[in-house]
């Protein structure tokens, strides 16, 4: 058995998910609008993928980070993003951050 290749894969995968639905009956199309009037379908947004973003940080800055995360049962990820949430809502945070990048 030969090994497909991930390029070979992908394009299968991409075939399966553009193939077209199946084209109703007659006597389905009948029956499609009278259930689809009784049940209301939720709408769900759209799915969001997370970015990555690489920050350099000093040794003990990320000595400091790490603990802190160790400390609070988190990963580091979830304290960085706990702490651009503070930034874009707490306007003293954000006035300490600007004071603190205003000094570099």
């Amino acid at each position: 058995m030969t090994k497909s290749k991930p390029s070979d894969v992908l394009s299968r995968m991409k075939a399966a998910a553009s193939r077209e639905k199946p084209v109703t009956t007659a006597e389905e199309s009948e029956v499609v609008p009278e259930i689809a009037s009784s049940i209301s379908t939720p709408v769900q947004p759209p799915r969001v993928r997370k970015v990555r973003y690489t920050l350099d940080l000093e040794p003990e800055q990320h000595k400091n980070l790490k603990r802190f995360a160790v400390e609070a049962d988190a990963d580091a990820s979830e304290v960085m993003r706990a702490l651009l949430v503070l930034l874009y809502t707490d306007t003293q945070v954000r006035n300490a951050v600007l004071t603190a990048i205003s000094k570099d």
